[in-house]
């Protein structure tokens, strides 16, 4: 600039800033009337200066580093894969639904198997290469793992052109049935050895995300991903494997909720995490190379007004998006309902969609990175998962907490409280609490807000799930 138009002004502080809105406020208090507290006890102050990131930037190590920059010319900087899930139930139509899928925009599928399906018809005209395949067994995931194996092997694909991961974390599995930890492991180790083949498809996960649709707090689900995590490093470490071989083959999920700027922050500290984990086991680990699978919440979907659903399932995305996620799978709106159709499916893969191709979030990689708000609300969150972290391994570690039931409990009493908040109404769901549709009768309203507090079918299965897991171990 020709003219500095700024040295008439004097800089003000940020006391300065707090001083006026207080007078502003006419004897109202600053802190009770505009100071808010997100989940876990996290201040968030109406606004934020430099002064509150003092001289450095919390996310710095990760700024613009959510995916690896592409080789091949005209590819935008930021890049996701745009996840649908496909239930196989009958393998023709199934494979008739992927190939719908991925020509209207999908490229990713995530695909729940027994092991039992034919493959050859399932995945027909398919092509590993150009898209993310997520496999999520439901039975044996080594019996599945190589029965795609020699799906690909068959059909003479190229075995390090194969994108995309196993989604079973023995961690999960063991929170969930009852299950013996030597044998969750040896299935792990089995799994290590056959991922050998397919250098650029991951065979273990570290589900976060469990812990999110179950009720968890953001603190929680990275508090407790990050510990199963480590759990998983010592436990295949003192097999032989190396942690460079551990982490090259892992992938992280994570349940990405309607507390828009606060699930943003949720997803850049688990990177951050993961990414000072692999320094301090001695890691040359570039945080571009991190895989992070996001999943628009279970959590917050309601069973009344299920248009509101599209709603949060966009605020929900774009977080995930701006957070850095690599594979975004966005729910159907009206999966509390058990519906499974194609009008909601084109809903929830179109989102996707829209915020890349008329929102442009595919052109800049970071856009967030620097803001003094997010920098400061991550800081805060990394230090509190920091904290929680410390204390899970001082009490012995992930395995001890979750067979003493400690972690379950805790859930469940987060998960319980975010249930009270919305039955009582302080906390708002258009549809449900506020604005409900006349359409639908108060006494169904009612029931739903006593019975599941707007909070669905999934997690209140998983929850179940833990607590006979405590009750038959105790």
């Amino acid at each position: 600039m020709k003219y500095n138009l700024f040295e008439d002004f004097a800089p003000s502080s940020k006391a300065d800033w707090i001083a006026q809105v207080t007078k502003d406020l006419k004897g109202k208090s600053f802190e009770e009337t505009l100071i808010s507290q997100a989940a876990g006890n996290i201040e968030i102050q109406p606004f934020y200066t430099q002064e509150d990131i003092a001289q450095a930037l919390p996310l710095e190590p990760i700024h613009h580093r959510v995916n690896p920059i592409s080789e091949i010319p005209g590819l935008s900087p930021r890049r996701w894969a745009n996840t649908v899930r496909i239930r196989p139930l009958n393998e023709k139509e199934a494979n008739a639904r992927i190939l719908h899928a991925l020509q209207m925009g999908a490229d990713g599928l995530v695909l729940a198997l027994t092991g039992e399906e034919d493959l050859e018809v399932l995945l027909h005209e398919v092509q590993p290469a150009y898209i993310q395949l997520y496999l999520e067994p439901q039975g044996d995931p080594l019996g599945l793992f190589t029965k795609f194996l020699t799906w690909l092997k068959a059909a003479e694909l190229d075995l390090n052109q194969v994108y995309g991961g196993l989604l079973w974390d023995p961690a999960t599995v063991f929170l969930k049935t009852v299950q013996e930890k030597s044998k969750l492991m040896a299935t792990a180790k089995e799994l290590m050895k056959a991922g050998k083949e397919l250098p650029e498809f991951k065979v273990l996960a570290i589900d976060a995300a469990h812990y999110h649709h179950a009720g968890a707090n953001a603190v929680q689900e990275l508090a407790f991903g990050i510990g199963a995590l480590i759990d998983l490093n010592d436990e295949l470490t003192e097999d032989g494997y190396t942690a460079s071989a551990i982490f090259d083959k892992l992938l992280f999920t994570t349940g990405v909720g309607s507390d828009f700027f606060l699930e943003i922050s949720k997803v850049k500290v688990l990177r951050l995490m993961i990414h000072q984990l692999c320094e301090l086991y001695g890691l040359d680990v570039s945080a571009a190379h991190i895989t992070i699978y996001a999943q628009t919440s279970y959590w917050t979907k309601a069973g009344k007004d299920l248009d509101t659903n599209m709603l949060r399932n966009t605020t929900e995305a774009m977080a995930a998006i701006l957070g850095g996620c690599n594979a975004l799978e966005i729910l159907p709106h009206d999966f509390s309902d058990g519906l499974d159709n194609d009008f909601s499916a084109r809903m929830a893969r179109n989102i996707s969609n829209i915020l890349k191709e008329e929102s442009y979030l595919d052109k800049v990689i970071d856009p967030v990175s620097g803001t003094y708000f997010l920098e400061k609300l991550s800081g805060e969150l990394f230090e509190q998962v920091k904290s929680k972290l410390e204390k899970l391994e001082a009490d012995g570690g992930w395995r001890i907490a979750a067979e003493q039931g400690r972690l379950q409990q805790e859930v469940k009493e987060e998960r319980q409280v975010k249930q009270a908040l919305v039955r009582d109404g302080v906390q708002v769901k258009v549809g449900l609490n506020k604005y409900p549709n006349p359409k639908e009768s108060s006494a169904q309203l009612l029931q739903e807000q006593t019975e599941t507090a707007a909070l669905q079918l999934l997690w209140s299965r998983d929850s179940l799930l833990w607590e006979t897991q405590n009750s038959e171990k105790s």
